[in-house]
């Protein structure tokens, strides 16, 4: 005997899906419902996956085409259709939507056409993941402009971006966002960047490559960054090219299994904490 479809409602509100959520059950189907990314993530890291998610655009920090896409990684063969508040959605600022977005519905259509629609899709097989999808890139720094500049250099050059203000809140997420690399500011209040790293390496599983970004570039702090297992460090204003050379290099060498901490010959000039 088959099990039946399991629906996955992800969205900060989820008052506008009990009438459909009540359709669905009554028809047989397991239905379950989620209200931050958080919750999503960790839910699709269980079994039995869900066979579709219906994914709102309110959802929370990461809403859009990014976390659309950590879905499929993490369950490739959940459907997704997205649900929109009337009058259309956000652009998602992230590049590149996931293979598994089948359709766009609006959240105040009828119940029997959202539930037309869930059906349809069922019957759709999973397009599963891409072979190549652009590296994800978290950004972990105390002052939101630094870190908006910084995200949107990483974008212009195809990466997928995740950033972070709070330094505790993105060590509870790495395990669940499995980033490609982690840009991390030494000077911050609460956990300093060294702990943040130490966190990092004894918690998160993997040799993610972690580049320490701070003002302090003398050779007690690299020595410091070195001993709890940074892969490079880089003394800010960091200059563009010198950034994205050394995130390019350590993706690269990541491949290969990882590459030792760059020394001196990577940091640029001393500077002041922007």
């Amino acid at each position: 005997m088959h099990a039946p479809p399991l629906l996955l409602f992800a969205d900060r509100d989820l008052d506008w899906s009990r009438p459909l959520r009540k359709c669905l059950a009554e028809r047989g189907m397991a239905v379950l419902a989620v209200t931050s990314a958080r919750e999503l993530l960790v839910r699709l890291s269980e079994d039995p996956r869900p066979d579709l998610l219906l994914l709102g655009d309110r959802l929370d920090e990461l809403d859009g085409r990014l976390l659309e896409g950590l879905v499929q990684e993490a369950s490739p063969g959940t459907r997704i259709v997205r649900v929109v508040a009337p009058g259309g959605s956000r652009e998602p600022p992230e590049p590149g939507p996931a293979d598994n977005v089948l359709c766009t519905v609006r959240r105040d259509s009828s119940v029997g056409d959202l539930a037309g629609v869930v059906g349809r899709v069922l019957g759709c097989a999973p397009r599963r993941t891409l072979a190549t999808r652009a590296p994800l890139v978290v950004c972990v720094d105390d002052e939101e402009a630094f870190l908006r500049s910084l995200a949107r250099t990483l974008r212009r050059q195809g990466y997928r971006v995740l950033s972070y203000t709070d330094p505790e809140l993105a060590i509870e997420e790495l395990p669940l966002v499995k980033p490609d690399l982690v840009l991390l500011d030494v000077l911050m209040p609460g956990l300093s960047g060294f702990e943040v790293l130490e966190e990092i390496r004894r918690y998160v599983a993997g040799t993610i490559p972690v580049v320490l970004l701070s003002a302090l570039d003398g050779d007690e702090q690299v020595e410091e960054g070195r001993r709890r297992g940074a892969s490079s460090y880089l003394a800010k204003p960091c200059p563009s090219p010198v950034l994205l050379e050394t995130v390019r290099r350590l993706l690269a060498s990541r491949e290969f299994g990882g590459a030792p901490m760059a020394g001196a010959g990577t940091r640029p000039g001393r500077g002041r904490r922007t």
